[in-house]
């Protein structure tokens, strides 16, 4: 555009000095009319690339993570802009020069990057086992807990207690009688009219006239007859019945049988008094120990060796301490089962089976631990299989565990102890039944059912099938014990209280054939019954009855009390104690009012050296 001077005066800046011309007037000529020329912008290209190798495996143990090639991506992004188009400047402009040139062309890239973690390896070993194998064993150790029923409501009101129904004699000879009516003679005369005509007199006699009523004769009739109707309580339970003997003994005598076999010993023998041992103030004992391998008698070194059983288990246990490779060859299995051994303590001898054994090597000192049992163990588990049966007859109970212990070798015995014995019974047909037990099982089953345990033989093939208790607790005063321990020979005692509940009364009974039984303790009236007992195999009054003694026993203020004391050879008292025996402690310190009596519930016997102990566990009442 034209420039237009201004009316004020102004100073003209340009961008050099301005040079004054010599005319006295100045014509300012301008360029013309100037374009004003843009550059061109450049062309902006940004390049992003981000690049990714492949990941590599990646192993974690046992663990592994594995990715494949990824997808191909656009790795380029571009951005660009176009030349503008020239604008074009008016007549008058200013000419600027060309703007200088930046960032002509940007470029922005990555190279790859470092590589990091490209392959991650992060492996953990076998996790530690913990619990891999969790056993947890039952014995019959645990007593019954006994807990007592309080109803909160006393006994029902009796009403109309008297029963009666009285009837007094009848008249039998009642004969009949005639009821006379006072005759009134008329005042006028009267003619007597019989059957609507006039009496005519017979000719042949005289007449009698009798006035009155003629009561026919009667049959005899009852005289004073009364009926009184009475209602007792709504309910009477636990009626006592009283009977003026002791309890009855089994029948034995020859004339005597039953269907299955009946007693035809006469001969009753008397339990013998025990063995008084001798009170001295030092005892001086000398300990034999022999262990030999059977069958062939090879002698076998033991350090120590212990020796138990309780009255819950059915075998002997054993534990022995080896030393050497040459004496654990003696012992271990072989093709015909494992070895046998025979250990004799003081004259007492046991036969064990070597089950198993574990090993303790060192430098120096190599020793094996061997375990055992008693060979009544071949009738459990894993010896003896597994056998189902059901019976379609009658059976009674010491039939079924001959039977049971057919072709075994063994042999069950019922010895008779003061005045109780393990009861035979009848199970009728079907309700003895069992599915996949072992002989053992099986007869231990019985013996429980009959309030029972077994005392495995120590050197025999035998079992002893006894009661729990052998006599009732609250009979123990007058009861034959079995052995007799001097306070002079006990090493030491220890004894933990066990209250129990003092039961009085125990409800017995079968569940689908058989008979309940309410068993009492003597002198009591029941009024502390024992939770019920319902099993399949108690079938008779006689079972039951003794099971229910043997429950009631149970309880009562006891005390578990552990002595140690020597074991004395067989021609010593008191010598070995073994469970379900009655054994007598005296305390020479008190005087007789010290001692005090116990039924043995385990023993055990430790052998060091030349050392010999038993340990036994006695249950004591109060």
């Amino acid at each position: 555009m034209s420039y237009q001077v201004p009316l004020a005066d102004i100073d003209f800046r340009f961008d050099r000095p301005y040079t004054v011309t010599s005319a006295s007037i100045a014509d300012f000529t301008f360029d013309g009319l100037p374009f004003f020329h843009y550059t061109k912008p450049p062309g902006l290209l940004r390049v992003l690339v981000s690049q990714w190798s492949s990941p590599s495996n990646i192993l974690q143990g046992n663990i592994r993570s594995s990715s494949d090639n990824a997808a191909a991506k656009n790795l380029t992004k571009k951005q660009q802009s176009n030349q503008a188009e020239s604008i074009a400047s008016s007549g008058n402009s200013v000419l600027w020069g060309q703007v200088g040139v930046k960032q002509a062309a940007v470029h922005f890239q990555h190279s790859i990057a470092v590589e990091r973690e490209a392959s991650a390896n992060d492996a953990w070993g076998e996790i530690a086992k913990q619990d891999s194998g969790q056993t947890i064993e039952w014995d019959k150790s645990i007593r019954e807990k006994q807990e007592s029923f309080d109803a909160p409501w006393g006994d029902a009101r009796p009403q109309d207690s008297a029963v009666a129904e009285g009837m007094q004699s009848v008249d039998l000879y009642e004969a009949a009688f005639k009821k006379y009516s006072g005759y009134v003679h008329p005042v006028q005369p009267i003619n007597f009219v019989f059957d609507d005509a006039l009496y005519t007199p017979r000719e042949n006699g005289s007449v009698f006239f009798q006035i009155g009523e003629i009561k026919p004769a009667l049959p005899a009739i009852p005289r004073d007859t009364k009926r009184i109707f009475g209602f007792s309580s709504n309910r009477t339970n636990d009626n006592p019945v009283v009977i003026p003997w002791g309890f009855g003994q089994k029948a034995k005598d020859e004339e005597v049988q039953g269907s299955y076999g009946g007693e035809t010993d006469p001969d009753i023998v008397e339990k013998p008094e025990p063995e008084q041992p001798d009170i001295r103030e030092s005892y001086l004992l000398m300990n034999t120990i022999t262990t030999v391998v059977l069958p062939d008698r090879i002698p076998l070194e033991l350090p120590s060796l212990e020796i138990s059983l309780d009255i819950d288990s059915f075998s002997w246990s054993f534990t022995g301490q080896l030393i050497g490779a040459t004496n654990i060859a003696m012992v271990e299995p072989d093709e015909n089962g494992p070895k046998q051994i025979e250990v004799d303590i003081n004259g007492w001898r046991w036969i064990f089976i070597i089950e198993r054994y574990s090993t303790d090597r060192r430098f120096g000192n190599e020793r094996y631990t061997i375990y055992g049992s008693s060979r009544t163990q071949l009738l459990a588990a894993p010896y003896a299989p597994m056998r189902s049966k059901s019976n379609s007859s009658d059976l009674n109970a010491k039939q079924a565990i001959i039977e049971e212990l057919a072709n075994t070798g063994f042999t069950a015995t019922y010895p008779d102890l003061n005045d109780y014995s393990t009861p035979d019974w009848i199970m009728p047909g079907g309700s003895f039944s069992y599915q996949n037990q072992t002989a053992m099982e099986v007869v231990a089953k019985i013996a429980t059912t009959a309030g029972s345990v077994i005392i495995p033989s120590r050197d025999a093939d035998q079992l002893n099938i006894q009661p729990r208790y052998p006599a009732s607790l609250w009979a123990w005063s007058a009861t034959t014990m079995d052995k007799i321990v001097p306070a002079s020979m006990v090493i030491s005692l220890s004894a933990s209280w066990r209250p129990e509940q003092a039961y009085n009364a125990v409800y017995v009974s079968g569940t689908n054939a058989g008979v309940a039984v309410n068993v009492k303790r003597q002198g009591t009236n029941g009024n502390n019954p024992a939770p019920d007992i319902l099993e399949d195999w108690l079938t008779e009054t006689q079972v039951n009855t003794e099971r229910g003694r043997n429950e009631l026993a149970k309880g009562g203020n006891q005390s578990i009390t552990v002595i140690e004391l020597p074991l004395t050879d067989t021609n010593t008292a008191p010598g070995l104690i073994e469970p379900g025996m009655l054994v007598e402690v005296q305390d020479t310190h008190l005087g007789k009012s010290g001692d005090w009596t116990g039924l043995c519930l385990a023993t055990n016997i430790t052998a060091e050296r030349s050392r010999v102990l038993q340990s036994v566990q006695l249950e004591r009442h109060y």
